[in-house]
């Protein structure tokens, strides 16, 4: 490449603040999902294990008695202690798959790293504004922050 066609300084720091910011929306992105997904992996854990904490607790505190009448009540010819056992169980098994999935996922490492990276984004693009980094430092700063993000889907 010639000189004159050679894209300036200036101009390379542009593309590379414009790929920073394109990949600040990538980040903000992820969290924004992973953030969600957490968060309702969370609700199911807690909602589907108290339920199935309290469809055990009647049978067990009221005993044979709360028994029969749940059963006379439902006008069912199941036992209301099977069907409350059932609905336990059921519970139980999605709020066990909830917590499986969750730690599965890894959202709690990698909300830190993504927010980490997010916040290391930003210091690089505020440096290049103020003129901190000259275009080869702030590629390089660019570079370890595409490599730490690897785990974020474009």
């Amino acid at each position: 490449m010639s000189e004159s066609t050679a894209p300036s300084n200036g101009d390379a720091l542009g593309t590379l603040e414009q790929r920073i910011q394109a990949k600040r929306e990538d980040v903000e992105q992820y969290l924004a999902a992973a953030c969600r997904h957490r968060g309702r992996l969370v609700q199911v854990t807690i909602i589907a294990g108290s339920i199935a904490a309290a469809l055990t607790a009647a049978p067990a505190l009221g005993g044979k008695p709360l028994a029969d009448r749940l059963t006379q009540v439902s006008g069912v010819d199941t036992p209301a202690w099977q069907i409350l056992c059932l609905a336990a169980m059921l519970c139980s098994l999605a709020a066990t798959i909830a917590t499986q999935l969750h730690k599965s996922h890894n959202y709690e490492d990698r909300i830190v790293r993504a927010q980490d990276i997010r916040a290391t984004l930003e210091a690089l693009d505020v440096g290049i504004m103020a003129g901190r980094f000259n275009y080869h430092e702030a590629a390089n700063q660019y570079l370890k922050c595409i490599e730490s993000a690897s785990f974020i889907d474009a």
